[in-house]
């Protein structure tokens, strides 16, 4: 099977501090979260994304959600309070009353509850990110994050294919939705998509909310529903080999594989192969790309270390810059926390 991870990066095609070199010589990439490339501008802004495309970084990242009537608001979450000076589901919000909101800059908000002050920056929508990208020749590979759940409707699939297809060799479809993906890969095989599977397989400590998908916790400790998970019938390594295996083929032919690092992680210490994922993803022709890690987390270069040891080809982060200069010279082995 051809492999469609990624290609050698050429060092001077794109910042130096957006790529890394791993001990075994090969190019990891960094994928630049909300496209936070630049400290001063508000995640998932167009602005922020216009300082990715200038570096260029390698790769970037932008969320978005599908608005009531046409386009897809770059955006995290369902709803516009928290971020944007509107309020209401992002669902309700015609694309021509977008165009009112301005973004809300809460990293840098410090009164816990209260909203952050509002900024000057419009809240973008995809068809700004196409016009931008078109006007920016770049190397950038833009990770299109899809946040919605529900089921996309046939012509709203149809309008996010023609509002990619400009640039749709520099992009990637990418969701947690797989239902939505294959419906988007019966219009357009050909379109290039990414697959996180963590609706389906994922990790948390018990003493953390469960995610509302899965929403359960099996027998071997991981948030998963399926039938397989109900009780231990085997060693923990061998269960998820099964599910792994079975999960990683709902979509068809991804370009990307995205898995929580911290569920990596846990893989792990269970005993699952450091080369077990990194080989089930490749056999698929996909890249592997691990999130997020960001510095000054705790142990953040052990696990960096650790995310290079696994094998994987992109990492998603906030501070690519620091990751990019951190000493990978441990005195000891990454280990993981086994708790």
């Amino acid at each position: 099977m051809s492999s469609n991870h990624p290609r050698h990066v050429d060092d001077q095609a794109v910042h130096p501090e957006s790529v890394l070199r791993a001990p075994d010589g090969r190019i990891v990439q960094f994928k630049v979260h909300s496209a936070n490339w630049d400290p001063a501008l508000p995640e998932n802004s167009v602005d922020a994304l216009a300082a990715c495309l200038a570096a260029p970084v390698a790769r970037a990242e932008i969320d978005l959600v599908m608005l009531r009537d046409r386009d897809f608001l770059i955006y995290h979450d369902d709803r516009l309070d928290r971020g944007t000076t509107g309020s209401g589901p992002v669902a309700a919000l015609t694309s021509d009353a977008a165009r009112a909101l301005r973004m809300r800059d809460y990293r840098h908000d410090d009164e816990g509850d209260a909203l952050a002050p509002a900024t000057d920056h419009l809240v973008g929508q995809l068809s700004d990110a196409v016009e931008l990208m078109r006007a920016t020749p770049a190397p950038t590979v833009l990770q299109l994050d899809m946040k919605d759940a529900e089921p996309w409707p046939w012509a709203r699939i149809e309008e996010l294919l023609r509002l990619v297809e400009p640039i749709r060799d520099r992009i990637v479809v990418g969701c947690t939705a797989d239902w939505n993906l294959r419906r988007l890969l019966q219009v357009d095989p050909s379109v290039p998509v990414g697959f996180d599977p963590m609706f389906y397989l994922d990790w948390a400590p018990d003493e953390e909310e469960l995610e509302p998908m899965p929403g359960v916790r099996g027998a071997y400790g991981y948030l998963d529903a399926h039938p397989l998970a109900r009780e231990r019938r085997g060693p923990t390594a061998e269960y998820l080999r099964d599910r792994l295996g079975g999960i990683l083929r709902l979509v068809p032919a991804p370009r990307d594989l995205y898995i929580r690092l911290r569920t990596a992680e846990r893989m792990v210490a269970d005993d699952l192969g450091l080369d077990t994922m990194k080989t089930m993803i490749h056999d698929l022709g996909a890249s592997f790309d691990l999130w997020t890690l960001d510095a000054g987390t705790p142990r953040w270069e052990e696990r960096l270390r650790l995310a290079l040891d696994l094998g994987a080809d992109v990492i998603t982060t906030n501070t690519p810059r620091a990751l990019a200069t951190a000493d990978l010279a441990l005195d000891e082995p990454p280990s993981v926390d086994r708790g």
